[in-house]
């Protein structure tokens, strides 16, 4: 196979949320560079990209998906992130591994809600990213109202393109640097004359893209300011260097089903996206290799060899698969390698390049190329393996999950192949987490939202045959006191031989929020011998373990241990601790009225992003969670409401948020505080527990 050096190659990811057609714009990538001789297509299950059966079936994609291609001499490596957030961790992976980003949005549509969320995570990255407006021929496409939206919202977007026609009649872009224009007759471009109605929108938009030029460089500001002008060079220079920098956008447009536009978005990838060689003109930083000293080194084609293995994939009839980005060094099949624990070691499986489904073994790796790896055995998402130098990258950060489900087998017995296969799945996802609860007598699958849910548990059934009973989690609540009291607890038992006895006096009292649990010792004059004392500490330990009023753990408690008695023979440690346990549970119901029980319940801080038009609407709908307003702001034509929640009014918000608002809101939560429940909350909870210790009996 060929091979291209460091300065020949570009990795590139296209990201934009879902339904601005990612995916048939990089297959058409591929048909118009001749990589593929016939275009694949979402629609048909064709796709060179979409080609897992979820995806087909679904006509979406939720996995990021790899190919290359040659054009003009270059390799271009091209990433398609999934759109969908509950599928978006892969966008956080392909992050760590590009040089360059195509941001798609929807001419039918501009910068959504779900655009300026993605756009802020891109650019939190300073990657060089072109903005590219593609569906140019529905019928509602409208570039002009695109462009404003995109000037209100960015700054520094450069439209290096102006589209000819709209809707069914885009024929065409004018290249606004050569001013001249391009007609697509499907495998080719033909150059036309600029039609006359445009040329005042020319006129403006070659403004717009010779003053964000000028804006990159100082003797460009001074040229243009002068002069008024710029020629063909001092624009390509001063792309290229905004470009670069991250401060300018340039804005292309396209359609993927006409493959209009896209060889010159292909073309400018080579020509303003910097290559992987790029990497080598400054230092790498992370840390040491299982440690967290920080760490750096200078990449190079001959410089020592340093991966990332951003993706794990599990395909049916290749096994496993690993993504490996090779930033420094070439790589063979068989090399061994530290991994960035410190402490083992890879074994490099058979290498290949990939386009989609169909792969390529190759015997070498080249410096800067995107490669797979088969059947690593110690290589997990996220590891550095490295040879000739000790450095590892600082892990991938993932988004948090924001919906959670208790699940169980739906056959008893299953427990072990239900999690066995998850892990699995877990492997190739790390956007979810199977979090186990012994407190609460649940397993929790906490993921990014519904779909991410069912697309899980659905694949699990797939691999495993294993299906999962779903249900709403049990909130991790606590009890509480508000006053103190005493009470004995005496355990006294004889049955043949020796007896039972531990008796003991303990005082409740609370403490402030936060603090946990605290014993105290008050014994005076050996009533209680000091050897069972730990044991009345650890009875009431796993007592308030257990909860005394709705079975949820008690917490901020002082338990004072001030007088008892013993007995000589028949008193034991599991005497005292009984004891100990019968003095609290007794002091719950005997002297409830001067506890005070309370329940408390985990609040959590929600941002929310929407529009102005359903402010009024999740404002409403938080009101109705029992939630309680911190603060709004205005950001642009989106509103960000910041709002406490408890926890048990958030199960499955995410899909009531996007149904309510058509799909445009997102939020993300965290945990705050704790908080005393509503009485009547209260009194179902307490209620729905005894209900339970009923049927238990």
């Amino acid at each position: 196979m060929k091979t291209f050096p460091m300065e020949k190659i570009r990795n590139v990811a296209l990201v934009g949320p879902h339904g601005v057609g990612k995916t048939s714009l990089a297959d058409s990538m591929l048909h118009v560079s001749k990589k593929v001789g016939r275009k694949g297509n979402v629609g048909d299950g064709s796709s060179h990209f979409d080609y897992f059966e979820e995806e087909i079936e679904r006509k979406q994609t939720v996995t990021a998906s790899l190919a290359w291609t040659e054009f003009e001499g270059n390799k271009i490596n091209i990433i398609d992130t999934p759109g969908v957030d509950d599928f978006r961790g892969d966008v956080h992976a392909a992050l760590r591994v590009v040089e360059g980003l195509m941001f798609v949005v929807k001419a039918d549509g501009g910068f959504e809600v779900a655009s300026e969320n993605l756009w802020n995570l891109i650019r939190s990255t300073e990657l060089p990213t072109f903005i590219v407006v593609n569906r140019m021929h529905k019928e509602q496409a409208d570039w002009r109202s695109v462009m404003n939206g995109l000037k209100d919202r960015v700054a520094g977007v450069a439209p290096l393109q102006l589209p000819i026609g709209n809707g069914d009649s885009f024929e065409g872009v004018i290249d606004l640097i050569t001013l001249k224009a391009y007609k697509s007759t499907g495998e080719e471009s033909i150059a036309i004359d600029i039609p006359a109605d445009m040329n005042d929108a020319v006129e403006e938009a070659r403004e717009m893209l010779m003053d964000a030029a000028a804006s990159a460089d100082d003797d460009l500001t001074e040229k243009f300011l002068e002069e008024m002008t710029l020629s063909e060079e001092d624009v390509i220079l001063g792309l290229k260097k905004g470009t670069l920098e991250g401060t300018v956008f340039p804005v292309f447009f396209t359609d993927a089903e006409k493959e209009v536009g896209v060889r010159s978005l292909l073309r400018s990838a080579n020509n303003l996206l910097p290559s992987s060689f790029s990497r080598t003109r400054s230092e790498m930083k992370g840390v040491r290799a299982g440690l967290e000293e920080e760490a750096s080194f200078t990449p190079g084609p001959d410089g020592p060899v340093v991966a990332l293995a951003f993706k794990r994939q599990y395909e049916a009839q290749g096994g496993d698969v690993t993504w490996l980005r090779l930033f420094s060094g070439s790589l063979k099949s068989g090399d061994n390698l530290s991994c960035s624990d410190g402490r083992t070691s890879e074994r490099m499986g058979q290498l290949s390049v990939t386009v989609g489904k169909a792969k390529e073994k190759i015997d070498v790796a080249s410096p800067g190329d995107i490669v797979l790896a088969a059947k690593l055995k110690n290589t997990q998402t996220g590891d550095t393996l490295t040879s000739g130098v000790d450095f590892a990258f600082v892990p991938i950060t993932y988004p948090v999950p924001t919906s959670a489900d208790a699940i169980s087998p739906g056959t008893s017995g299953d427990e072990d192949k239900m999690a066995a296969g998850l892990n699995k799945i877990h492997e190739e996802d790390p956007t979810f987490s199977l979090i186990h609860q012994p407190h609460l007598a649940q397993t929790l699958l906490a993921t990014q939202g519904e779909t991410h849910t069912n697309f899980i548990l659905d694949k699990l059934k797939r691999q495993t045959g294993v299906t999962v009973e779903r249900r709403r989690p049990r909130i991790n609540f606590k009890e509480t006191i508000r006053g103190t009291a005493e009470k004995q607890g005496r355990h006294k038992k004889q049955s043949g031989g020796r007896g039972q006895f531990g008796d003991v006096f303990i005082r409740m009292e609370p403490l402030e929020r936060g603090t946990g649990f605290e014993f105290a010792n008050e014994i005076v004059g050996g009533v209680v011998p000091g050897k069972f004392i730990p044991a009345v500490e650890k009875g009431c330990r796993e007592t308030l373990l257990e909860g005394l009023i709705a079975g949820y753990e008690m917490v901020d408690v002082r338990c004072a241990l001030y007088f008892g008695s013993f007995h000589n023979v028949d008193s034991s440690e599991a005497a005292f601790k009984m004891a100990a346990r019968k003095a609290l549970k007794a002091a719950s119901v005997e002297e409830a009225g001067k506890l005070r029980p309370v329940i408390l319940e985990p609040i959590m801080q929600v941002r929310i992003v929407v529009p102005q038009t359903y402010m009024g609407d999740v404002m409403g709908d938080v009101s109705t969670r029992r939630g309680a307003l911190q603060g709004t702001d205005a950001d642009g034509p989106y509103q960000i409401i910041i709002a406490n929640i408890p926890e048990d009014e958030l199960y499955q918000y995410a899909t009531s948020l996007r149904s309510f608002t058509q799909g445009t809101g997102i939020f993300t939560m965290e945990f705050s505080h704790y908080a005393e429940v509503p009485g009547d909350v209260q009194k179902r909870l307490i209620a729905d527990h005894q209900k339970t210790e009923t049927a238990e009996e």
